[in-house]
Formats: C-alpha cells, sequence, structure tokens
C-alpha cells in the first residue's frame, strides 16, 4: 500500500462554517434514482460514435476481507475518527446526523457492503488537478472532485445544473465515495492517464484533536504543497486493495460508493447476498424503466453483478425488450421507418407530430422563437401487462425516460412515446432539433423528471430557463401535455360503452360559451360561462336516456340556452342527434320555452341551474351502443360550442 496517500481536511474557515454538501438533498432516494442519475452521467461522458459499458458490481466484505480494506482506506487511524467527530454534530446537522447512523449500522453489520459504478468507453476523469485558471480548461475530474453546480456540459446533454454527481454521496452511511480513471490519450496529467485514483468525503464542519476542519475531505496523495491533496495514479496495489481495478484500458470511471445503502430503506444491504439480490432487481428495474430507449438503440450496455467475499455469485446483462418488448420493437420500427398508417396490424406502429412552442432564446446564442415538430410514437399492446402500459414515455437526445404522460382508454391498451429534440435522429440531429432539445434540457428541474411543470405543490421549479430563454415559456411547456392527449383521442377516439349501461366516457366539463362582460365582477371580470354535466345514462329500445345538470352564472341578463345531445363515435368524431319530444324538468330555476332552456337573473344567488331528462329518437347515425354521448349547449343563434371529452 501506498505510504503517501492518506485522509486529509482542510483547516476551518473561521467566517463559514458547511454543515454538509446541500447538492445530495436534490437527489431522490431510491435505486430508480441511483439509476438515472449514474446512467446519465456515464451516457454523457460516452466517447462519440461508440456505445458504452456500465457496470454496477455489489460487493460483500466480511472478516479479514472486511479488515484489508478498512485497513487500505486508512478507517481506523484517518477516516473513522473523523467521521465520529462529524457525527457529534448531529444535533444541528441532517448530514452528521446521518453519518452517526452510519458509523452505528457498521459497527453493528458483519458485512460492509460497496456499490462500484464503473463505465467504459467513456471520457474518464480528465483535466487538472485543480480549479485555478480558465473555467474552459476543467476537466471531468475538477467538475465531478472539487466544483459544486457547476456543469459545463456539451448541447443536448442530460443534465445542466451540475448536481446529478452527488447521487453517488447520496447512497453511502460515511457519505464517502472512492474513484479510479483511466483518461482519453492526451487529457490526464504531465502524460499520465492510467489508473487516477482520488477519494471525495462529503462532511460536516468538526473539530478532531483541538483542531477545526472543514467538512469535504479528500483521500490521495499529500506529496505535493501542504493540504494540497492530488491524484494517486498508476499505484496497482492500492487500487486492488480498494476493489477498484478495471476491467480493461477503455477509458472511463469507476466509482466505488462505501457502505452502499439506500436512503429510503436504511435497513438495506445488512442481511447478506439475499438482500443484494433484492437491490440488483430493484436496480435493473430502474435502468430498464428509465433506459430503455439508450439500451434499445445500443447507446449504452449495462450489467449488473454482485460479489460475495471476491466470489462470484451473480452478473446479468440489462435488457430493456425482455420487460418493454412493444416499446423497444416500436422504438426500432421507428428508426427504420417502418410506419402504417393505422393500428389495425398486429404490431403496427403509427406516428403522429406534436408541436412544441420553444422561446426565442437570449444572447449570446439568440434565435427567434420557432415551432418544434415531436414525434408520437403508438403502438397496441399485448396480453402482458408493464409498468409503462398506456402511458407516453418522453424523452430527448440523452435517450432517458424523462417523465410519462398517463392516459388511458376503456377497452384499448397501448405503449406510446414521445419521441422530441435531438432524440429524432440521434445520427444526425438538424439545428432546430439541437435548439429543441436545449430548451428541454434546461426546462427539467435537478431531478431531471419533469417537462410539464404542474401546478400547485406539483409545480416544478423551472428558474434554469431564466436567465436563457424569453418568458413566457409555461403554457410552451405545458402544451406538451395538451398536445399528446389530443393525438392520442384524435387516434383512439372515445370508446363505446358496454350495451345496456352509462357511458365511461361522459363530458363533465364544457368549454363555456362566450358572454359578455358580468356587471358584478370585480373590475369588470368575464361572467363564467355555462356548463352541462350528465348525471346518469343508459342505452333503451336503442336509445340513449340522459339526465343531465345545466349550470350558469348568475347575471343580469339572465341565459337563452339551447341543450343539445352529441354522439361520440368510434372514429371521435361528434354528431348532435334530435331528442324524442320536449326535454322533461326535473328542478330548474327557470323554465323552458320549447326546446329553450330561460335562466332568468334570482335574486340573492350566485348560480342558476336546471336538471333535465331526454330521449334520444330512434333513427340515429349509429347504433346507440356503439357510441357515447356528451351534452352540448347552444346559445341563442349560435353554434354549438367546442368541447372537451373527460374520459
Amino acid at each position: 500500500m501506498t505510504t503517501r496517500t492518506r485522509w486529509q481536511w482542510q483547516p476551518q474557515d473561521p467566517a463559514y462554517g458547511n454543515y454538509g454538501n446541500a447538492n445530495q438533498w436534490t437527489v431522490n432516494a431510491g435505486l430508480t434514482s441511483l439509476a438515472r442519475e449514474s446512467a446519465q452521467n456515464s451516457n454523457d461522458a460516452r466517447q462519440a460514435g461508440s456505445p458504452a459499458d456500465l457496470v454496477f458490481t455489489f460487493i460483500r466484505l466480511t472478516g479479514e476481507r472486511r479488515s484489508n480494506f478498512e485497513d487500505a482506506i486508512r478507517w481506523d487511524g484517518e477516516l473513522m475518527p473523523h467521521l465520529e467527530a462529524m457525527g457529534s454534530a448531529s444535533a444541528g446537522a441532517v448530514a452528521a446526523g446521518q453519518l452517526k447512523a452510519g458509523l452505528d449500522s457498521l459497527r453493528a453489520a458483519e458485512a460492509l457492503v460497496l456499490l462500484r459504478v464503473a463505465d467504459y468507453g467513456c471520457q474518464g476523469l480528465t483535466g487538472p488537478e485543480f480549479t485555478a485558471g480558465d473555467q474552459l480548461e476543467f476537466g471531468n475530474f475538477v467538475k465531478l472532485c472539487r466544483l459544486d453546480l457547476f456543469s459545463g456540459k456539451e448541447e443536448a446533454a442530460g443534465g445542466s445544473f451540475g448536481l446529478g454527481k452527488a447521487v453517488y454521496w447520496r447512497f453511502s452511511r460515511m457519505q464517502t465515495v472512492l474513484f479510479n480513471s483511466t483518461v482519453e490519450a492526451g487529457r490526464g496529467v504531465a502524460g499520465q492517464t492510467d489508473d487516477r485514483l482520488f477519494g471525495v468525503q462529503q462532511g460536516v464542519v468538526h473539530r478532531f484533536d483541538g483542531k477545526g476542519y472543514q467538512g469535504r475531505g479528500y483521500f490521495g496523495s499529500s506529496a505535493g504543497a501542504p493540504g494540497m491533496v492530488e491524484s494517486v495514479w498508476s499505484d496497482m496495489d492500492l487500487v486492488e486493495s480498494l476493489h477498484l481495478r478495471r476491467a480493461d484500458h477503455r477509458p472511463g470511471t469507476s466509482a466505488l460508493i462505501l457502505g452502499f445503502y439506500d436512503p429510503d430503506n436504511p435497513q438495506s444491504g445488512l442481511g447478506g447476498k439475499g438482500d443484494l439480490r433484492k437491490l440488483a432487481s430493484e436496480l435493473r428495474a430502474g435502468v430498464e424503466e428509465n433506459f430503455w430507449p439508450l439500451l434499445a438503440r445500443g447507446g449504452l450496455r449495462v450489467h449488473i453483478d454482485i460479489e460475495d467475499d471476491c466470489k462470484s455469485v451473480s452478473s446479468e446483462a440489462v435488457d430493456g425488450e425482455e420487460t418493454f418488448t412493444e416499446l423497444v420493437r416500436a422504438l426500432r420500427k421507428f428508426d427504420k421507418g417502418q410506419i402504417s398508417d393505422s393500428l389495425e396490424e398486429a404490431e403496427a406502429v403509427v406516428v403522429r407530430d406534436v408541436t412544441i412552442a420553444i422561446p426565442a432564446q437570449k444572447e449570446p446564442s439568440a434565435y427567434p422563437a420557432f415551432t418544434h415538430h415531436a414525434k408520437l410514437v403508438v403502438t397496441l399492446s399485448d396480453e402482458n401487462a408493464d409498468s409503462l402500459e398506456n402511458k407516453v414515455c418522453l424523452f430527448r437526445k440523452p435517450e432517458m425516460v424523462v417523465e410519462t404522460v398517463d392516459q388511458t382508454f376503456d377497452g384499448r391498451k397501448y405503449h406510446a412515446f414521445l419521441v422530441a429534440g435531438a432524440a429524432i435522429h440521434p445520427g444526425s440531429p438538424d439545428e432546430d432539433e439541437m435548439k429543441a432539445d436545449d430548451f428541454l434540457r434546461f426546462a427539467e428541474p435537478p431531478s431531471h423528471d419533469r417537462w410539464i411543470p404542474g401546478s400547485g405543490r406539483r409545480q416544478a421549479s423551472q428558474a434554469n430557463l431564466t436567465g436563457r430563454y424569453n418568458a413566457p415559456w409555461l403554457p410552451n411547456l405545458r402544451g406538451i401535455d395538451t398536445a399528446v392527449r389530443t393525438a392520442l383521442f384524435e387516434l383512439f377516439g372515445t370508446p363505446p360503452p358496454p350495451p345496456d349501461s352509462p357511458p365511461e366516457a361522459i363530458l363533465r366539463h364544457l368549454r363555456f360559451l362566450r358572454s359578455e362582460a358580468g356587471a358584478g365582477g370585480a373590475g369588470g371580470r368575464a361572467t363564467r360561462k355555462p356548463t352541462a354535466t350528465i348525471m346518469s345514462g343508459k342505452v333503451e329500445d336503442g336509445r340513449w336516456s340522459v339526465e343531465f345538470q345545466v349550470r350558469a352564472a348568475n347575471r343580469a341578463e339572465g341565459w337563452t340556452l339551447e341543450p343539445c345531445l352529441a354522439f361520440v363515435g368510434l372514429d371521435g368524431g361528434h354528431e348532435v342527434v334530435e331528442w324524442d319530444g320536449a326535454l322533461e324538468v326535473v328542478s330548474i330555476d327557470g323554465e323552458m320555452q320549447g326546446r329553450q332552456l330561460i335562466l332568468p337573473n334570482k335574486a340573492n344567488a350566485r348560480v342558476v341551474k336546471a336538471t333535465l331528462r331526454g330521449t334520444t329518437v330512434r333513427t340515429l347515425p349509429i347504433p346507440a351502443s356503439e357510441s357515447a354521448v356528451e351534452v352540448v349547449l347552444r346559445g341563442l343563434g349560435l353554434a354549438p360550442v367546442s368541447k372537451e371529452s373527460v374520459v
């Protein structure tokens, strides 16, 4: 073992105290989050034009092998005493409390569990040791090990905040990670490119042996200037003892998470080999569900291994097609241009354009607003259900599923995805596709799990757009959801209800009729417009019989409306049909004059309403049992209002 390698912490700054790295709290716990962030980091660092390999290895060490590893990381003499000192601050710091709990768990456990995340065919930890100099000269080493909130990634990369790397420390009981990297030729330090070893401990300010120290500690060479810890190069004995030997000479990085666990399940990793198998299964599911597009296109190959005291327990390749068969096959057909006009044939794939409005970008890369045409790809499901059925997966150039739009249709099961930005033509994206990809990239919050903002407590922060694009952009992003659902409804229509049963798809909320500004509203605000809701409905003797309620805001001039029934056919089209006779009044705040509903102003009321019942004629454009129905309201002398279907 190299004697000059040690742990060091900088003396505490009397003007600043760091009680943990806030970056790790931007990363969700759970194996799905680990899969998303670690695979994205490797994908972003992938060498151009070739696939990369990513290998997750769960390592369980007991007895002498655990002792040997702890000796190699200088556990007793350096790391543990500082961690214990940090734990003494647990009353005032969340991170310190986690460290204390982590140490207690490790002392009580027979085994030490490590997770090694190793990629091959990537850039590796390139560049200089320290951050002095031009930011343009920063390599991956300082971005990962020295800097926070610095991304510096290229266009169409996976991240934009520089926070995804925090996933490694998030899953360590000791918030400690070691790295070993083989660097691309010409991008190392002083000609060195092999086995660059370094460690980072993301702790809290603490006092040890009568001295105050900063929170972040480094494991490496202390041969340089005092306090300036540097990488150790090509020390194979140390690499071997730390379980960081790389499988081949391809560039890439191995990250070793010490005391691995799932923060959502603090007992994880303490239950023997069976527990590791469960963790491996959860990790595999997370990789498949989030990266099936990247796996399908061959950009990344993933293995998940388990070792128990240096003996191989299992080694499994991750294959997204095994779980998400329809999605993977549909993507391959899309890439080959094997597109159908309809979904009538087995395994047919249809494509619809979904427009995304890209706002104007600010300086220095200013360009005007434009419309991007993303591609909605849909195929019918087979008999084997999975977690992405009846959902639309949204992804761009990194080919990671950002989020899903969930939409079910009675009697239909499908798989779908929206290909956006540079993912449409991954081999040769045009300029507009790259611009659209970057807009969606900067729209993603630190967890990279949303484009569509949501509302209220579900509102995602998209402040990263502020410095780059001209507002507004929220309508652009929310329009993605609307456009996707509209395309699905145009494709599937509204499914028919079973015979002699109430409709499964009825209009609950209509768009409002146009009206004049209300006299009684604050500031002359426009009066809300009438709505119609079907309360019950059934097919009897080949006709629809429905009971519905009309509600309208009370206004001085009242309302004159004509309720009509519209059929929703299998193709999603609408056609108004005739009532058989007069509408029956169940309750009313006004009166019926023939087919017209009169709702006059009513004293001391905010809302006026009427409940009516009606039956259609027998002569219909399509059989009643093959349709759903909607109530539409006509204003006196106006055409039917447009409608929104709610399933």
